[in-house]
């Protein structure tokens, strides 16, 4: 279903970009106001509206009135013709969204992922994926693009994914190409908290922002960055994996070399640790010790003050490193109005920058968000951009 698989003149396909760019953001448009913005001819307009009329990615909106009573055709891109998918793969649970080319989410379920790992988590997100989309009435035809946020560190050569221990058995498959395979489309694979530092830019509160850091505090910790709108991977894959950083704990222990020394301090194991040892009860969770905080009870609120400290060194360790606009927090933890607060509190204490940080709006679907936002940047890259200039391209802006 590329457009361009026909391999048409690449100034054809540059003009294809430059009209499908004004409808996705500019909604439905005159071929007159079409050549206006993009400063294509009249005739070259219509051929490319004819092309894409053809192909299906472009429908008819309507009539709008000119200025003397003259009428035009007004045109818009044609949601139904295409959709991409997000699936949040997480070792509890997982979530899959679908969303058309305009960015329009049309479905979305939940579900306890598969606790036996492996090529059975796989299994379940093509079945879930297949009974959603028989439901909906959608052919899997129509899927183009799918994107896979996961735990781990995802490397930018090969696909493999690493680094991933709450996912049992899972870091020896091929995700991307098994479940390309499986689903007969094109599969990309990210880190989960890169995908949602891209969710918090599209829909989040950090809206048109290019610099961006998010900072995952929950059952693990995780850093993701956008510089001027990209991604900050590293060599490896491994950038942003903060949770190694050698502060919070001491990071010669055999569980800090293991786990990382600042995510045995204020991941979700290591703040109920640290609550038995200030005298609280064994096994107590997070949320209990929040609710318990909230509470004031000087335990909790103890606990959650020291926690919410080192995370303040974190949030100034990154700004040192990466200079962003907002910092946002997220995670089940880090979201916390609590934690939110206390960091900020910290903050004052440990530098004198000013530092914008904002608790994630999006929550729990921050992920998921982002997983859709790169399967749709993914497609109209595929379907839209010159194949000899590939680039990226914007997304459109969140549906009202």
């Amino acid at each position: 279903m590329v457009l361009t698989e026909n391999a048409p003149p690449v100034l054809r396909q540059i003009s294809v970009r430059a009209v499908m760019d004004v409808l996705l953001h500019a909604g439905p448009t005159s071929r007159a106001e079409l050549s206006k913005i993009t400063g294509l001819s009249k005739q070259t307009m219509s051929e490319v509206i004819r092309a894409l009329e053809e192909a299906g990615w472009v429908r008819e909106k309507g009539v709008t009135s000119g200025r003397i009573g003259r009428t035009a055709i007004t045109y818009e891109v044609n949601g139904d013709a295409g959709y991409a998918v997000g699936i949040d793969m997480g070792a509890t649970t997982t979530r899959i969204v679908l969303g058309n080319i305009v960015g329009s989410v049309v479905g979305e379920i939940e579900y306890p992922s598969d606790r036996r790992g492996g090529y059975h988590l796989i299994d379940q997100v093509e079945a879930m994926l297949s009974d959603m989309l028989a439901k909906m009435g959608i052919a899997r035809d129509f899927v183009l693009v799918a994107a896979i946020a996961t735990p781990g560190v995802v490397d930018p050569a090969t696909g493999a994914l690493s680094m991933a221990p709450n996912l049992t058995d899972i870091t020896d498959i091929d995700i991307g190409r098994t479940l390309s395979e499986r689903l007969g489309c094109p599969v990309v694979l990210e880190n989960d908290v890169n995908a949602a530092v891209i969710g918090e830019s599209w829909q989040g509160c950090a809206t048109a922002i290019d610099t961006v850091a998010f900072i995952s505090l929950g059952t693990g910790i995780g850093l993701g960055v956008l510089q001027d709108g990209k991604l900050m991977r590293g060599a490896n894959g491994a950038g942003g994996e903060i949770s190694y950083m050698p502060f919070g704990a001491d990071p010669y222990t055999k569980d800090s070399l293991e786990r990382g020394a600042l995510e045995c301090a204020i991941a979700a194991r290591g703040i109920s640790e640290l609550y038995e040892r200030s005298g609280g009860k064994k096994d107590t969770s997070v949320r209990d010790i929040l609710a318990l905080a909230e509470e004031n009870d000087p335990v909790a609120v103890e606990v959650i003050g020291k926690v919410s400290d080192i995370a303040a060194l974190l949030v100034v360790s990154v700004n040192a490193i990466v200079d962003p606009k907002i910092v946002v927090l997220g995670g089940s933890i880090g979201r916390h109005p609590l934690i939110a607060e206390g960091v900020r509190r910290g903050i004052v204490k440990a530098s004198r920058r000013a530092i914008d940080v904002e608790a994630s709006v999006l929550g729990r679907r921050a992920t998921l968000v982002g997983a859709l936002a790169i399967g749709l940047n993914h497609v109209h890259n595929l379907l839209f951009s010159p194949q000899t200039l590939p680039e990226q391209r914007r997304l459109p802006p969140p549906p009202l």
